[in-house]
């Protein structure tokens, strides 16, 4: 994979990311967290198995215990990131999960790895345009949703950096596999738990039945799989620089695409100026300038170096 490949592959990740959380909005208040954590995965698991289902006898060993580490720091994410979009707007929720960029390098500081001169170019810009976007202002009190979306992204930066090792190890698609069937089995012991009746408890719909499988499909199945595809080509931090731009797409998305209720999100100046930043800012953090004066000849002359994989 080239490193413009794997540059479309995880901004297609960050499409499918940035449209979950309309649909997310779409499901019932009522659903608990560990409820559509079981449906999504195990509806995700089902799909990997039908698709893949050659491949479910080497899913074993080592790769089935990591897929467990993972798929525990995926729940705590889940159930957090579930919590906070039913309590905020969609576009609010994209912005504050896209703090990852910042908790990504603070953790790889603590494992002694630093960013380049481009992340730390580049960062503040991301910063500055999440506030924008955000809407949450000086003085103003922070919503119990906010603080679930922050604890959410912490727990996302813990999984990119984890990935990163795994997935340079083993099989993408098996972690991939392996973390959907333990998510599944871990959400459905915990809604066993809150709810013993679990699926015969629910009140189904058209609109939460297609929204389940259209988060299933695309931001689970799908999502995950290229997510560890592409990071054996990318580091941690170049992988959230793209999915920065996630609420950019949301506040796209959100303007054309309304809720089940007919209702469409507002669009401000400031959210459009907050998006140019957080544009800009993963442009410079996402490229390699600062570090290396001579890149911008050397990507017009298409040096080798250029068309391999993503510089650490």
């Amino acid at each position: 994979m080239t490193r413009t490949e794997a540059n479309i592959v995880l901004f297609s990740i960050t499409l499918c990311w940035a449209s979950s959380y309309i649909f997310v909005k779409n499901l019932p208040a009522d659903l608990s967290p560990v409820a559509y954590m079981t449906m999504t995965s195990g509806l995700a698991f089902l799909i990997l198995t039908i698709v893949f289902v050659a491949r479910i006898r080497e899913l074993k060993g080592r790769v089935l215990w990591r897929s467990a580490v993972l798929a525990v720091i995926i729940c705590f994410n889940l159930v957090l990131e579930r919590l906070g979009v039913s309590r905020i707007p969609a576009s609010t929720a994209s912005f504050v999960a896209s703090l990852t960029i910042v908790f990504v390098p603070l953790i790889l500081l603590l494992l002694q790895k630093k960013p380049t001169k481009n992340n730390v170019l580049g960062i503040p810009f991301i910063l500055a345009g999440l506030v924008l976007t955000s809407g949450i202002h000086r003085g103003a009190p922070l919503e119990a949703g906010v603080l679930y979306m922050v604890g959410a992204c912490i727990f996302m930066a813990v999984y990119v950096i984890v990935v990163d090792g795994f997935s340079k190890q083993d099989d993408p698609l098996l972690l991939s596999m392996g973390q959907m069937l333990w998510v599944t089995v871990i959400a459905f012991l915990l809604w066993c738990l809150e709810e013993p009746r679990t699926f015969w408890a629910l009140s189904y719909t058209n609109e939460m039945l297609a929204s389940i499988f259209l988060l299933a499909f695309f931001a689970r199945a799908y999502a995950y799989i290229m997510l560890m595809y592409g990071q054996r080509y990318a580091n941690p931090i170049s992988v959230t620089v793209i999915a920065s731009t996630e609420p950019v797409v949301t506040m796209a998305l959100v303007l054309l695409i309304p809720d089940t209720f007919g209702q469409t999100e507002a669009f401000t100046a400031s959210k459009l100026l907050g998006g140019l930043l957080i544009v800009i800012g993963a442009i410079c953090a996402g490229t390699s300038f600062l570090d290396n004066p001579h890149w911008l000849s050397k990507v017009r002359l298409g040096h080798p170096k250029d068309r391999g994989v993503m510089a650490p």
